[in-house]
């Protein structure tokens, strides 16, 4: 078994896209020796089954800055982080809605353009010219970010690590952390598979594993693992390829172009299943189900997509708090427990979030307005504390990850 470090001035737990580009900023703007741990081997968490796409339509301020940042981030990635690249896929992004979700597309494209996001109201002809595969009936309109498109997460994690790891952070993965230690009332570090890691300061970016840690501590957080399927689909050759990043709010359809013949889709159940095991891949009958609401919702609004064959399936897991927002702050607000930060519950907003929430987090943690030249973003809206105090998220769209 490899040397591990026995201390360290800082461990983030996760290396996926939140404790990555956590572990990379820390290591980047201050002198702490940071440690980052995961279980698994770089993207073999849920950040390697995630959708991948990405856009700036929130239902709040805070979100779309913390987005617009993101955005920032992936387009200046040379400069922003000097290695690697986020694959970034450039196609544009069109949120469709029926009558009854109108109002909340108009808030939310106002509050958009206020900021100043590329956002616009299409309806009719022009959701079809942008996207032709698109039947607008039953339509009262679409909100378009020609910015938006998806990005290639593995490309953009192990850019990460490798910027933290040329920074001075151990990336130790995989490596399990088998609980987090304290003494006192405070964190003292984090026991592993290859033995204890000291350290003061912890960031718990663990995802759909988090209760799993935080539970013994004592450290409750209103999050639940709900399972999401994914669909690649792969069209014949020749076929007319879909050239938009589309989301249905009628249908709960979910569907972008991908390499090649490949479409990725997910066609939204009413409630994500709840799961025990993030990893667990779901049942014949689960994947059954999503084929029929796929091909359903695929009918109602891409009635001339032509697909050839499902090239394959996946399942994963969002780490889901109750207003569908991450919780983001020092544990300390709801437990005696100083030294552990918590970055959690993403809602599946994750990946586009990532960039941002690294800056903010290693802020918070190095007790710094901002770090480099990053925006000061003043994240209180999502501490840990607003659940029991009833000050939760606005969602435009009533609870969902569309947020």
């Amino acid at each position: 078994m490899r040397a591990i470090p026995t201390e360290v001035d800082a461990v983030v737990i996760g290396a996926g896209v939140i404790g990555a580009s956590i572990g990379y900023q820390l290591a980047r703007h201050s002198d702490l020796r940071v440690a980052v741990v995961d279980a698994r081997a770089p993207v073999g968490g849920i950040s390697g089954r995630t959708f991948g796409q990405i856009r700036q339509h929130y239902s709040n301020e805070l979100m779309v800055r913390i987005a617009q940042r993101g955005f920032h981030c992936i387009q200046n990635w040379s400069s922003e982080v000097g290695y690697g690249d986020p694959g970034y896929a450039r196609f544009g992004y069109m949120l469709l809605v029926v009558e009854d979700q109108l109002d909340g597309l108009r808030y939310n494209i106002d509050l958009g353009q206020g900021l100043g996001v590329d956002t616009r109201f299409v309806v009719g002809s022009q959701i079809s010219e942008i996207e032709p595969l698109v039947n607008a009936d039953g339509l009262a309109g679409g909100a378009y970010e020609p910015e938006g498109g998806y990005i290639d997460v593995t490309k953009m994690v192990l850019s990460w690590l490798t910027a933290a790891s040329a920074a001075g952070a151990d990336v130790l993965a995989p490596l399990a952390v088998e609980g987090i230690t304290t003494s006192g009332g405070a964190v003292t570090g984090v026991s592993t598979a290859a033995g204890e890691i000291r350290a003061s300061t912890v960031v718990a970016a663990t995802g759909a594993w988090a209760r799993d840690l935080l539970d013994p501590l004592g450290v409750e957080v209103p999050v639940e693992r709900r399972r999401l399927d994914m669909a690649v689909l792969e069209q014949d050759a020749g076929a007319r390829a879909l050239g938009t990043c589309i989301t249905d709010g009628n249908s709960n359809l979910v569907i972008r172009p991908d390499m090649g013949r490949h479409i990725v889709a997910v066609a939204y159940p009413p409630e994500m299943p709840a799961v025990v095991d993030p990893l667990a891949d779901a049942s014949a009958a689960d994947h059954a189900a999503h084929d029929v609401r796929l091909e359903a919702a695929i009918a109602e609004r891409l009635p001339s997509l032509t697909v050839a064959s499902t090239a394959s399936t996946t399942s994963g897991a969002y780490d889901v708090s109750p207003d569908y927002h991450p919780i983001l702050g020092w544990a300390a607000e709801i437990a005696p427990v100083d030294g552990l930060y918590l970055a959690i519950g993403l809602s599946g907003h994750g990946l586009k979030l990532s960039p941002a929430l690294g800056e903010i987090v290693a802020a918070d943690v190095l007790g710094l307005e901002c770090v480099g030249d990053a925006p000061a973003i003043d994240t209180r809206a999502l501490r840990p504390s607003r659940f029991a105090e009833g000050d939760l998220m606005h969602l435009s769209y009533g609870p969902s990850a569309r947020a």
